[in-house]
């Protein structure tokens, strides 16, 4: 993994493609590289990360000719067969590196060769012939490649900041994002003008002309499976376990040390299970383990799963003040808010693994492929049951009816019962016109959390489908890319220089699962079904047996009094004077929360949810002090 700049139709210099890329350095410290055309008013950087072809892999990278120039993150699966294959066609290669094979491909098969990658990856590729540039991004959004349009005039990069590092664009905060993010609609970035190339597309740009988004796969959920298709459970069963098998056998491939990172849920034991079977040696497995709320803490049957294997099992401690200490850190690193500390687990995760891997294999995509959230069972789609051709059945008590029927009017498809309370006409009250303060009302009030929701959600794609797959088509669309993939994948592992992949989100697997009825993934209550008995031999039996458990960390309390480090965070970041400063919060509106808060003492879910609230708020307060306030091309915070 690396991380990679383009700029496009600007003027600038040499010293801006530097400054980006050095506040990408994280992403890939073992090198880096730039292409300056200024005839063309093109420039492109990048920073590597040294997994394959250790020697000879460095980029830019160019075809023989010197026609086709690429920048690119990320890794391609199976790339030596695909290699052999372009080399049997007369194409000549310069080095060992997997990335190369997409220069070739694009050459052989022009706009065809995606279908031909595969692996997680975002690219800048450069046809000077065509005088063409083709920035994409991996079917998943496993990679991240953010950018700032002006007409034809774009900067892309890997991670906002790279971005702003050019001096191109300025940070600034995006008020409709963070209203959205409490609504439990996800997006892309919180700084005003940073979009994100969706999974699946690629973007198209003319230098001297037009640009265009093209999508090149989807998820296809079709409503039934086809009779052809069907098959019985054991031969079900089996398809899940030969393509798991061929995906984690792909993901081994490196020239450097490779480890697992483990749970104690069934997901990357199973991914634990199956590397052991072909792992030439003792697997290094990573853990953390939240020690203040011990239902938080997995460590106990990862370690017994990491027993069942004979791996190496390392694990790393992680209390509230030292999730505090370096939650600045891991925010610089993300880029967005968030309610829980989780991602400062993984990204503490993530420093324990650097010293001892540079490659890790996850477990993230089970739950979305196999249907795995409790949202997913049939008794949670009991809003979605009593909906027939657009109309409500609910009770007439239920204030959400008509925010539900409209978005299954717009968006046709029912939302997470999380996002449809957040959608009732008190919350968008309260974020809006309390929580956020009079001087926003105007920019808030022209848009609503539906609009951003419509742009998650291809009708072509869901309107053919039934209720649960338009669940798991947002799932995977609307949460997992842009929220679990970042904050919990991507951003904490290469802030520690290291590589996450990712075999549940093979898309070969994929392609396969969507195939296996629902009822098979789902069954008598229990999630993941054919996922479970694909793995039972791999995985412990009381991983097999045990309940899904999302990965999460205890709450921080936000309040003074809890430890030195939230009483630093509450006078540095939620005083009067901060909120007042940033501008971004109601003075007013967060006193009234502190005193609602005050009423209720005692521990209970309202007490939890406000505080959630809180956490959220005061990430926010933290990504507005680091890169709007003090945002002066610094590599870490202080």
């Amino acid at each position: 993994m690396c991380g990679i700049t383009g700029i496009i139709n600007h003027d600038f210099s040499e010293e801006q493609i530097k400054a980006s890329i050095k506040l990408l350095h994280h992403r890939g410290p073992d090198g880096s590289g730039i292409y300056l055309d200024r005839d063309s008013r093109l420039g492109l950087g990048h920073s590597r990360l040294s997994i394959i072809d250790l020697v000879s892999g460095d980029q830019p990278l160019f075809d023989q000719n010197k026609n086709i120039v690429l920048v690119c993150n990320g890794e391609i699966y199976d790339f030596e067969n695909i290699r052999s294959q372009l080399e049997s066609k007369g194409h000549r290669f310069s080095t060992k590196t997997d990335s190369e094979v997409i220069i070739y491909l694009y050459l052989e098969y022009g706009m065809d060769f995606f279908s031909h990658l595969r692996g997680e990856f975002a690219f800048i590729l450069f046809d000077k012939r065509k005088n063409l540039l083709i920035a994409a991004r991996d079917r998943f959004g496993i990679k991240p490649l953010y950018y700032v349009q002006d007409e034809n005039r774009f900067v892309f990069s890997s991670e906002a900041k790279g971005i702003f590092g050019t001096g191109l664009h300025k940070p600034h905060m995006d008020l409709p994002a963070i209203r959205d993010m409490l609504s439990f609609v996800p997006v892309d970035s919180i700084f005003s003008g940073i979009k994100a190339v969706p999974p699946g597309h690629y973007m198209e740009i003319q230098l001297n002309g037009s640009s265009e988004l093209k999508k090149y796969w989807d998820l296809e959920l079709s409503t039934a499976v086809e009779p052809e298709e069907s098959k019985s459970l054991e031969e079900q069963v089996a398809v899940v376990r030969e393509k798991l098998d061929e995906a984690v056998k792909l993901r081994l491939r490196a020239d450097v040390p490779v480890g697992i990172y483990l749970s104690g849920g069934v997901d990357s034991a199973a991914i634990a299970g199956t590397v052991a079977k072909f792992f030439p040696g003792r697997i290094k497995a990573f853990t953390v383990e939240f020690t203040e709320e011990e239902k938080f803490n997995e460590a106990g049957p990862a370690k017994r799963m990491a027993e069942k294997i004979d791996a190496d099992f390392h694990s790393i401690k992680c209390n509230s003040e030292t999730l505090l200490n370096n939650l600045e850190g891991c925010l610089w690193k993300s880029e967005l808010p968030t309610h829980n500390l989780h991602g400062v687990g993984k990204y503490l995760l993530s420093r324990l693994a650097r010293d001892h891997v540079k490659v890790v294999i996850t477990g993230e995509g089970a739950d979305e492929t196999f249907l795995g959230y409790e949202y997913f069972k049939k008794s949670d789609f009991s809003i979605a049951r009593q909906m027939d051709g657009g109309k409500a059945t609910l009770p007439k008590k239920n204030s959400n009816e008509p925010h539900i029927k409209k978005i299954m009017d717009q968006i046709g498809f029912i939302p997470l019962p999380d996002m449809a309370k957040a959608f009732s006409p008190i919350r968008q009250f309260f974020f809006g016109r309390v929580l956020m303060g009079q001087n926003h009302w105007q920019a808030l009030g022209n848009t609503h959390p539906l609009d951003r929701l419509k742009t998650r959600i291809d009708r072509s794609q869901t309107d053919r489908c039934s209720r649960e797959r338009k669940i798991q088509y947002f799932s995977i669309k609307g949460i997992m890319a842009p929220y679990i993939l970042s904050v919990l994948g991507d951003r904490q592992e290469m802030a520690h220089s290291i590589e996450g992949r990712t075999p549940l989100l093979d898309h070969h697997l994929f392609e396969a699962a969507r195939k296996i009825p629902d009822d098979l993934k789902i069954h008598n209550g229990i999630e993941k079904y054919i996922f479970r008995e694909a793995v039972k031999d791999r995985v412990t039996p009381e991983i097999y047996e045990g309940k899904k458990w999302p990965f999460s960390a205890p709450p921080a309390w936000v309040e003074k009094g809890q430890n030195p480090a939230m009483d630093k965070m509450v006078d540095t970041y939620l005083s009067h004077s901060a909120i007042k400063k940033a501008g971004i919060f109601s003075v007013l509106g967060i006193l009234w929360l502190k005193l609602v808060r005050r009423i209720i003492f005692f521990d209970c879910g309202l007490r939890r949810e406000m505080n959630s609230l809180f956490f959220f708020i005061l990430t926010v307060q933290i990504l507005h002090n680091l890169y709007v306030e003090d945002f002066n091309g610094r590599v870490e915070p202080e």
